[in-house]
């Protein structure tokens, strides 16, 4: 990981904690890390890495009005062998904007949510570098069930739409949807446990990418 994933986390989280710490709105943060598996294809020739990623999620409620700040970290590394030589992808993948979240029972919460969303992969091969960066965004719905006092199940689905820095084309932006389940079980006041899924399928006109990721952590809620 270099410096920069350290200075974007760091840069999330400082806002995050400054709110926690002067009793302010309610936090919900994720940090969580695991294992993912990334699938390119052009029509032609498809390559199938595997790695790790690892990451940071987390919510500011502005009172009790449902309406909430969020934003998400996420680092990839991945790697496979191509053509006898290794082929890696190192992603960042920055997501920040807010949303609502209302009660719709006393244990069902419903709500949508909007991302400004940046990413930016190196892939090296034989010794080469090459940079590719992308901009868009992501909006959807979202939901939490408490099955019981300890035990929440959430998730989201979303619609995600992503242009090149260097190409704004409608046939380079990569639309397609963007899913997220897990469950978290509660082990103090305000520490519980999660495991979760996500994935996410893009596409233009010339390539299609699917990216799925099983990864827990730890959840603070306070």
């Amino acid at each position: 990981m270099n410096i920069k994933t350290l200075l974007t986390a760091a840069a999330f989280l400082a806002p995050v904690s400054a709110f926690a710490g002067q009793g302010g709105p309610d936090v919900d943060l994720y940090g969580f890390a695991g294992y993912n598996f990334l699938e390119l294809g052009d029509g032609f020739e498809n390559v199938e890495p595997e790695g790790v990623d690892l990451g940071l999620r987390g919510k500011v409620f502005l009172g009790n009005s449902g309406l909430f700040l969020g934003g998400e970290y996420t680092y990839s590394d991945t790697d496979t062998q191509f053509a006898g030589s290794k082929l890696s992808y190192e992603g960042n993948e920055f997501r920040l904007g807010g949303g609502v979240l209302l009660p719709i029972t006393p244990v069902f919460r419903l709500g949508g949510y909007g991302h400004y969303v940046n990413q930016e992969v190196d892939t090296r091969f034989e010794g080469f570098t090459a940079t590719g960066e992308a901009s868009g965004y992501d909006v959807g719905a979202l939901f939490e069930y408490d099955a019981t006092p300890d035990i929440q199940t959430y998730g989201r689905i979303g619609y995600m739409s992503l242009s090149p820095d260097n190409d704004e084309s409608d046939e380079a932006r990569a639309t397609g949807v963007d899913l997220l389940a897990g469950l978290s079980f509660r082990i103090s006041y305000s520490l519980s446990l999660f495991g979760e899924y996500r994935y996410t399928h893009l596409e233009d006109d010339f390539n299609e990418q699917d990216y799925s990721s099983v990864r827990g952590g730890l959840r603070l809620t306070y």
